[in-house]
Parts: structure tokens; sequence; C-alpha cells
């Protein structure tokens, strides 16, 4: 009887990954919610990143906040490292362990900053290397929002979601009203 009780219960915290939604005016970006800086230190790069939840001034919002610098890095003792810096979110307390969104269907998401950024989803099949789509950026912001299936990944395995940038340059944008759904 008791194991009847326990094994339901267990299924449905496995499970209980989908939908998922990030909106910044209640929560704070922290490593125990899931979101973290991410950059290419960890392969011995020279890119940094900070990542906070900042309040636009006069309007109430609190947004995601990347801001920082992908930078190439020639005198690792890595053959080659390449720039990348932003902002992950795991979905499981453990990095990279997979969670199954096979019912959600889009992501969406609000951002505006200079330049353009990527959005990445890793999924197990391809451990730390994503599927990522780049968006240009803009001083308003500006909704996007994207089919699961155009990036190629088994939703059943999906580790985690990153903002950032992937090529040498400055980074500083605000993202906000993340849906996975």
């Amino acid at each position: 009887m008791i194991k009847q009780l326990i094994l339901p219960l267990f299924a449905i915290t496995l499970s209980a990954a989908q939908p998922a939604a990030w909106n910044f005016e209640t929560e704070t970006p922290t490593l125990e919610q899931g979101w973290t800086a991410t950059t290419d230190q960890i392969v011995a790069g020279s890119s940094f990143v900070q990542v906070q939840a900042e309040a636009e001034a006069g309007n109430g919002n609190t947004a995601l906040r990347i801001h920082g610098e992908a930078r190439k890095n020639n005198s690792s003792p890595v053959k080659e490292v390449l720039p990348f810096a932003g902002a992950i979110h795991y979905f499981s307390a453990t990095p990279f362990r997979p969670a199954d969104f096979t019912q959600a269907r889009t992501l969406s998401f609000r951002a505006k900053g200079a330049g353009s950024m990527e959005v990445a989803l890793f999924h197990k099949a391809t451990g730390v290397a994503p599927s990522s789509k780049t968006v240009k950026l803009g001083a308003e912001w500006k909704e996007y929002r994207f089919e699961l299936s155009s990036f190629n990944v088994d939703k059943a395995q999906l580790t985690a979601i990153a903002f950032g940038k992937t090529s040498q340059g400055t980074l500083d944008i605000l993202v906000d009203d993340i849906r996975i759904q």
C-alpha cells in the first residue's frame, strides 16, 4: 500500500518540469532558483558576465540583466577557446540532468539590448553543445517566439536554457517573461 502511494508521487515530481515560466518581478536569479552566470572561463577562457534581476527606471518592470563581454582568448593552454558569456538555467538541481518537456510546444520571451544574442537549448544527447537561435535586439522590448521543434532537440531530454553571446563583443541585454509551454 505504501509503495503504491510513494511511486505515483515520485513520478509526478520527475515530470513536473513543464510548463516553465520565469518572471523576474517576483524571482531573483540565483543558483538555487536555477539562473546563474556562465562563461568560457570554465575552459580557460577570459570572457566575463554579471547576471542579476534589475528594475527598469520608471516602469516597475524587473528583468534579468546579462552584462559582460565575450572575449577571444589566444593565450589559453587549451588549443582554441570559443568565446561565450551569458546566463543559464538548469532544469534540474543537478546541472545537465534531463527534464521532460514533451508536452511543451514553444519557447517565448521578451528581450531588448544592443546587437544580437543567442538563445540556446541544451539536451542530454549533445551534452554541453547546445542548439541555438540568434535574435537581433533593439532598444525597445520585443517578444520572440520559437517552436521547440525548430531547435531540433529531444524535448524529453532538455537539460538547460541559456541567453548570451557566443561571438566576440560586449553583452548588455534584458530578458523577461521566459516561457516554455
